[in-house]
Protein backbone atom coordinates (compact mmCIF):
# COMPACT_ATOMS: atom_id res chain seq x y z
CA UNK A 1 0.00 0.00 0.00
CA UNK A 2 1.34 3.53 -1.13
CA UNK A 3 1.71 5.58 2.49
CA UNK A 4 -1.60 7.82 2.69
CA UNK A 5 -0.89 11.79 3.66
CA UNK A 6 -3.16 14.11 4.31
CA UNK A 7 -6.73 13.84 5.70
CA UNK A 8 -8.58 10.19 5.77
CA UNK A 9 -12.62 11.29 6.85
CA UNK A 10 -13.70 8.35 9.46
CA UNK A 11 -16.74 8.66 7.42
CA UNK A 12 -20.80 8.84 8.86
CA UNK A 13 -23.06 5.79 8.26
CA UNK A 14 -25.84 7.97 6.64
CA UNK A 15 -28.99 5.58 8.14
CA UNK A 16 -32.85 5.71 6.68
CA UNK A 17 -35.64 6.73 9.39
CA UNK A 18 -36.02 2.39 9.15
CA UNK A 19 -32.38 2.04 10.45
CA UNK A 20 -31.22 0.65 6.69
CA UNK A 21 -28.65 2.43 4.99
CA UNK A 22 -29.23 5.65 2.73
CA UNK A 23 -27.48 4.53 -0.40
CA UNK A 24 -28.33 8.26 -1.53
CA UNK A 25 -27.04 10.15 1.12
CA UNK A 26 -23.94 7.78 1.39
CA UNK A 27 -23.38 8.68 -2.29
CA UNK A 28 -23.77 12.42 -1.30
CA UNK A 29 -21.32 12.27 1.22
CA UNK A 30 -18.69 10.69 -0.45
CA UNK A 31 -18.77 13.07 -3.32
CA UNK A 32 -18.69 15.85 -0.99
CA UNK A 33 -15.73 15.21 1.14
CA UNK A 34 -13.64 13.98 -1.83
CA UNK A 35 -14.25 17.58 -3.42
CA UNK A 36 -13.41 18.88 -0.21
CA UNK A 37 -10.04 16.91 -0.67
CA UNK A 38 -9.76 14.17 1.62
CA UNK A 39 -6.89 11.68 0.65
CA UNK A 40 -8.87 8.75 1.96
CA UNK A 41 -12.02 7.61 2.81
CA UNK A 42 -12.46 5.61 6.73
CA UNK A 43 -15.41 3.64 7.06
CA UNK A 44 -17.10 1.13 10.04
CA UNK A 45 -15.04 3.30 12.59
CA UNK A 46 -16.68 5.01 15.34
CA UNK A 47 -18.33 7.52 12.81
CA UNK A 48 -20.01 4.72 11.42
CA UNK A 49 -21.27 3.28 14.18
CA UNK A 50 -20.23 -0.46 13.20
CA UNK A 51 -21.33 -1.92 16.50
CA UNK A 52 -24.77 -1.12 15.64
CA UNK A 53 -24.61 -2.84 12.06
CA UNK A 54 -25.01 -6.18 10.86
CA UNK A 55 -22.81 -7.89 9.06
CA UNK A 56 -24.34 -7.86 6.07
CA UNK A 57 -25.03 -4.10 6.35
CA UNK A 58 -21.28 -3.46 6.71
CA UNK A 59 -20.82 -4.96 3.43
CA UNK A 60 -23.61 -2.81 2.17
CA UNK A 61 -21.70 0.23 3.16
CA UNK A 62 -18.29 -0.48 1.75
CA UNK A 63 -19.65 -1.88 -1.47
CA UNK A 64 -21.66 1.49 -1.84
CA UNK A 65 -18.21 3.48 -0.74
CA UNK A 66 -16.37 1.73 -3.29
CA UNK A 67 -18.60 2.42 -5.88
CA UNK A 68 -19.73 5.95 -5.03
CA UNK A 69 -15.40 6.47 -4.69
CA UNK A 70 -14.94 5.71 -8.28
CA UNK A 71 -11.14 4.81 -7.46
CA UNK A 72 -10.63 8.62 -6.85
CA UNK A 73 -9.60 7.72 -2.90
CA UNK A 74 -8.35 4.55 -1.23
CA UNK A 75 -11.19 2.99 0.98
CA UNK A 76 -10.28 1.41 4.76
CA UNK A 77 -12.39 -0.41 6.39
CA UNK A 78 -12.80 -0.66 10.23
CA UNK A 79 -12.77 -4.72 11.39
CA UNK A 80 -13.65 -3.61 15.79
CA UNK A 81 -15.15 -7.16 16.74
CA UNK A 82 -14.40 -8.90 20.08
CA UNK A 83 -12.73 -11.33 19.42
CA UNK A 84 -9.89 -12.58 17.27
CA UNK A 85 -11.76 -14.73 15.11
CA UNK A 86 -14.58 -12.91 14.49
CA UNK A 87 -12.41 -10.21 13.28
CA UNK A 88 -10.50 -12.43 10.32
CA UNK A 89 -14.03 -13.33 9.41
CA UNK A 90 -15.00 -9.79 9.10
CA UNK A 91 -11.75 -8.59 7.82
CA UNK A 92 -12.65 -11.07 4.48
CA UNK A 93 -16.14 -9.99 4.02
CA UNK A 94 -15.00 -6.44 4.03
CA UNK A 95 -12.00 -7.57 1.48
CA UNK A 96 -14.75 -8.88 -0.65
CA UNK A 97 -16.74 -6.49 -0.73
CA UNK A 98 -13.76 -3.59 -1.82
CA UNK A 99 -11.63 -2.75 0.90
CA UNK A 100 -8.24 -1.55 0.28
CA UNK A 101 -6.71 -1.35 3.69
CA UNK A 102 -8.30 -2.97 6.92
CA UNK A 103 -8.37 -0.36 10.53
CA UNK A 104 -8.17 -3.15 13.16
CA UNK A 105 -8.93 -2.25 16.87
CA UNK A 106 -8.16 -3.96 20.39
CA UNK A 107 -11.05 -5.95 21.39
CA UNK A 108 -13.76 -5.05 23.58
CA UNK A 109 -15.54 -6.04 26.73
CA UNK A 110 -13.10 -8.23 28.46
CA UNK A 111 -9.67 -7.20 29.43
CA UNK A 112 -6.51 -8.69 27.21
CA UNK A 113 -2.91 -8.16 28.35
CA UNK A 114 -0.35 -6.53 25.79
CA UNK A 115 0.84 -9.53 24.36
CA UNK A 116 -2.51 -10.78 23.75
CA UNK A 117 -3.16 -8.03 21.51
CA UNK A 118 0.08 -8.45 19.70
CA UNK A 119 -1.26 -12.13 19.05
CA UNK A 120 -4.68 -10.80 18.18
CA UNK A 121 -3.47 -8.01 15.49
CA UNK A 122 -0.62 -10.48 14.06
CA UNK A 123 -3.24 -12.88 13.54
CA UNK A 124 -5.72 -10.55 11.84
CA UNK A 125 -2.34 -9.37 9.47
CA UNK A 126 -1.40 -12.73 8.92
CA UNK A 127 -4.72 -13.54 7.79
CA UNK A 128 -5.69 -10.22 5.68
CA UNK A 129 -5.26 -9.98 1.81
CA UNK A 130 -4.31 -5.87 1.89
CA UNK A 131 -2.88 -3.89 4.40
CA UNK A 132 -3.57 -3.14 8.23
CA UNK A 133 -3.43 -0.39 9.91
CA UNK A 134 -3.99 -0.47 14.01
CA UNK A 135 -6.61 1.94 15.89
CA UNK A 136 -5.95 2.78 19.34
CA UNK A 137 -8.95 4.53 21.30
CA UNK A 138 -8.80 3.17 24.53
CA UNK A 139 -12.00 5.46 25.33
CA UNK A 140 -14.45 2.83 23.46
CA UNK A 141 -12.30 -0.35 23.67
CA UNK A 142 -10.74 0.00 26.90
CA UNK A 143 -7.33 -1.12 25.82
CA UNK A 144 -4.77 1.26 25.25
CA UNK A 145 -1.72 0.35 22.38
CA UNK A 146 1.59 0.53 24.48
CA UNK A 147 4.13 2.11 22.41
CA UNK A 148 6.46 -1.54 23.51
CA UNK A 149 3.26 -3.21 21.79
CA UNK A 150 3.12 -0.88 18.60
CA UNK A 151 6.88 -1.87 17.83
CA UNK A 152 6.75 -5.08 18.06
CA UNK A 153 3.72 -4.84 15.51
CA UNK A 154 5.38 -2.51 13.14
CA UNK A 155 8.18 -5.27 12.66
CA UNK A 156 4.94 -7.61 11.43
CA UNK A 157 5.13 -7.58 7.76
CA UNK A 158 1.35 -6.63 6.73
CA UNK A 159 0.64 -3.92 9.54
CA UNK A 160 1.69 -0.44 7.97
CA UNK A 161 0.75 2.36 10.38
CA UNK A 162 -1.66 3.26 13.49
CA UNK A 163 -4.60 5.54 14.01
CA UNK A 164 -4.53 7.19 17.51
CA UNK A 165 -7.10 8.98 18.64
CA UNK A 166 -6.57 8.91 22.58
CA UNK A 167 -5.35 12.67 22.20
CA UNK A 168 -2.41 11.82 24.57
CA UNK A 169 0.51 13.86 23.14
CA UNK A 170 3.25 12.45 25.17
CA UNK A 171 2.19 8.79 23.75
CA UNK A 172 1.47 9.81 20.20
CA UNK A 173 5.33 11.44 20.49
CA UNK A 174 6.06 7.35 21.17
CA UNK A 175 4.42 6.30 18.02
CA UNK A 176 6.08 9.24 15.74
CA UNK A 177 9.50 7.70 17.27
CA UNK A 178 8.58 4.13 16.29
CA UNK A 179 7.63 5.83 12.58
CA UNK A 180 11.02 6.92 12.30
CA UNK A 181 12.81 3.95 13.34
CA UNK A 182 10.16 2.03 10.60
CA UNK A 183 10.28 3.50 7.45
CA UNK A 184 6.76 2.80 5.55
CA UNK A 185 5.39 2.44 9.09
CA UNK A 186 2.78 5.91 8.88
CA UNK A 187 1.38 6.91 12.01
CA UNK A 188 -2.39 9.49 12.42
CA UNK A 189 -4.02 11.31 14.46
CA UNK A 190 -7.35 11.01 15.03
CA UNK A 191 -7.97 13.55 18.09
CA UNK A 192 -8.37 16.91 16.66
CA UNK A 193 -7.73 19.25 19.65
CA UNK A 194 -3.99 18.18 19.07
CA UNK A 195 -4.29 17.85 15.06
CA UNK A 196 -2.03 20.65 14.45
CA UNK A 197 0.50 20.12 16.41
CA UNK A 198 0.86 16.74 15.70
CA UNK A 199 1.38 17.33 12.09
CA UNK A 200 4.14 19.89 12.91
CA UNK A 201 5.66 17.10 15.26
CA UNK A 202 5.84 14.43 12.14
CA UNK A 203 2.23 13.04 12.12
CA UNK A 204 1.70 11.61 8.24
CA UNK A 205 -1.76 12.68 7.87
CA UNK A 206 -4.73 13.00 10.52
CA UNK A 207 -8.20 11.21 10.33
CA UNK A 208 -10.92 13.84 11.83
CA UNK A 209 -14.93 13.55 12.29
CA UNK A 210 -15.27 17.07 11.17
CA UNK A 211 -13.82 15.90 7.86
CA UNK A 212 -17.24 14.82 7.70
CA UNK A 213 -18.76 18.73 7.86
CA UNK A 214 -16.04 20.27 6.70
CA UNK A 215 -12.84 18.91 4.56
CA UNK A 216 -11.98 21.72 3.02
CA UNK A 217 -10.81 23.17 6.78
CA UNK A 218 -9.23 19.92 7.54
CA UNK A 219 -7.41 19.69 3.87
CA UNK A 220 -6.48 23.49 4.52
CA UNK A 221 -5.29 22.75 7.63
CA UNK A 222 -3.11 19.91 6.90
CA UNK A 223 -1.68 22.14 3.92
CA UNK A 224 -0.65 24.59 6.56
CA UNK A 225 1.35 22.61 8.55
CA UNK A 226 3.08 20.91 5.69
CA UNK A 227 3.84 24.41 4.29
CA UNK A 228 4.90 25.58 7.39
CA UNK A 229 2.28 28.40 7.90
CA UNK A 230 2.30 28.14 11.21
CA UNK A 231 0.24 31.41 12.14
CA UNK A 232 -2.31 30.22 9.88
CA UNK A 233 -1.74 26.45 10.73
CA UNK A 234 -3.07 27.99 14.63
CA UNK A 235 -5.90 30.27 13.09
CA UNK A 236 -7.21 26.84 11.62
CA UNK A 237 -7.03 24.57 14.52
CA UNK A 238 -8.86 27.25 16.90
CA UNK A 239 -11.55 27.41 13.85
CA UNK A 240 -11.95 23.13 13.95
CA UNK A 241 -11.89 23.34 17.72
CA UNK A 242 -15.12 26.03 17.80
CA UNK A 243 -16.67 23.97 14.98
CA UNK A 244 -16.29 20.74 17.47
CA UNK A 245 -18.97 22.42 19.60
CA UNK A 246 -21.78 20.76 17.21
CA UNK A 247 -20.73 17.72 18.97
CA UNK A 248 -21.73 18.62 22.57
CA UNK A 249 -24.86 18.41 22.52
CA UNK A 250 -26.34 14.79 23.97
CA UNK A 251 -23.87 12.26 22.44
CA UNK A 252 -21.05 13.38 19.96
CA UNK A 253 -22.48 11.31 16.97
CA UNK A 254 -25.93 12.40 17.20
CA UNK A 255 -24.44 15.90 17.01
CA UNK A 256 -21.97 15.43 13.89
CA UNK A 257 -24.85 13.97 12.31
CA UNK A 258 -27.28 16.69 13.23
CA UNK A 259 -24.71 19.00 11.53
CA UNK A 260 -24.32 16.82 7.97
CA UNK A 261 -27.70 16.94 7.93
CA UNK A 262 -28.26 20.77 8.05
CA UNK A 263 -25.45 20.70 4.78
CA UNK A 264 -28.64 19.19 3.10
CA UNK A 265 -26.08 15.62 2.44
CA UNK A 266 -28.13 13.17 4.51
CA UNK A 267 -31.37 12.39 7.36
CA UNK A 268 -29.31 13.05 11.01
CA UNK A 269 -30.87 9.29 11.64
CA UNK A 270 -28.36 7.85 13.97
CA UNK A 271 -28.64 3.82 15.57
CA UNK A 272 -30.88 3.71 18.69
CA UNK A 273 -30.72 4.32 21.57
CA UNK A 274 -29.32 7.48 19.93
CA UNK A 275 -31.34 10.44 20.58
CA UNK A 276 -32.33 13.30 18.28
CA UNK A 277 -31.36 16.40 19.20
CA UNK A 278 -34.05 19.33 20.39
CA UNK A 279 -35.22 21.98 18.19
CA UNK A 280 -33.08 24.31 20.41
CA UNK A 281 -30.08 22.28 19.66
CA UNK A 282 -30.62 22.08 16.14
CA UNK A 283 -30.32 25.67 16.38
CA UNK A 284 -27.49 25.43 18.37
CA UNK A 285 -25.90 23.19 15.98
CA UNK A 286 -26.65 25.88 12.67
CA UNK A 287 -25.31 28.95 14.50
CA UNK A 288 -22.27 27.26 15.24
CA UNK A 289 -21.93 26.16 11.87
CA UNK A 290 -22.69 29.58 9.95
CA UNK A 291 -19.98 30.57 12.45
CA UNK A 292 -17.99 28.64 10.43
CA UNK A 293 -18.61 29.94 7.30
CA UNK A 294 -20.59 26.90 6.22
CA UNK A 295 -23.62 26.63 3.71
CA UNK A 296 -26.63 25.48 5.50
CA UNK A 297 -30.09 24.45 4.09
CA UNK A 298 -32.86 26.38 4.81
CA UNK A 299 -34.76 25.79 8.26
CA UNK A 300 -37.84 26.39 6.63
Amino acid sequence: MALINGVIVPLITPLLANGGIDEKGLAQLVEYVIKGGVSAIFVLGSCGEFPALTTEEKAQVVKLTKRHAQGRVPILVGVGETKTRRAVVLSEKVVEAGADTVVASAPFYYQYTQNELITHFTTIAEASKVPVILYNIPELVNHTLAPETVAELANVENIVGLKDSAGHMEMFQDYLHIKRAHPGFAVYQGAEPVAAVSLVRGADGVVLGLANLAPELCFSLYKAARAGELPRLWELQDRLIELRDVQSHKSWLAGLKTAVSQLGICDATASTPFEPLTEEQVESVRQTMSRAGLDLVSSG
